[in-house]
């Protein structure tokens, strides 16, 4: 009994705190330095970057099957847009442009190919991002811990 009780524990334990393992796993080395998958707002995940922010509507939440999606970027950059973007720490910013994302695979680790561009602009440069193989191997092993917890 008292070991079914530990185990029902453990269990809310660790469901608890998938959201946080989930999003602090992914992490990519990309054509602008490391991104990370550093948290989610609604249905908008949000990414950062060396010199920014990445906001992608519609991915929040979404961990396998993911496809096509669009949001936009606020950083550092010497090309001034007219209207102005939140970044990261909430503030309006008038250095930021479209970003377009496409993941190259269905499941974990993901790489990705994106198209970014200055203010209201078409996407066309390229940003690539590759995942990092520890944030890989740390998400296999807690998907195998958790797999392991006893069903009651």
């Amino acid at each position: 009994m008292k070991l079914q009780q530990l185990a029902m524990v453990s269990a809310v334990f660790v469901l608890a705190s998938v959201p946080k393992i989930a999003l602090a796993d992914e992490v990519w080395n990309s054509s602008y330095g490391r991104v990370v998958y550093q948290s989610e707002r609604g249905k908008t995940a949000i990414w950062t970057y060396p010199g920014g922010t990445i906001f992608i509507e519609g991915l929040a939440g979404i961990t396998s099957n993911r496809g096509i999606y669009h949001g936009y970027w606020v950083g550092k950059s010497n090309v001034k847009c007219d209207t102005s973007r939140e970044d990261g720490s909430g503030k309006l910013s008038n250095t930021w442009g479209r970003f377009s994302i496409r993941f190259q695979v269905p499941n974990f680790p993901m790489p990705w190919e994106a198209r970014w561009s200055y203010c209201e602009g078409e996407p066309t440069f390229s940003w690539n991002g590759t995942p990092l193989k520890q944030a890989s191997v740390q998400r296999r092993k807690f998907l195998t811990f958790v797999a392991k917890i006893p069903q009651t």
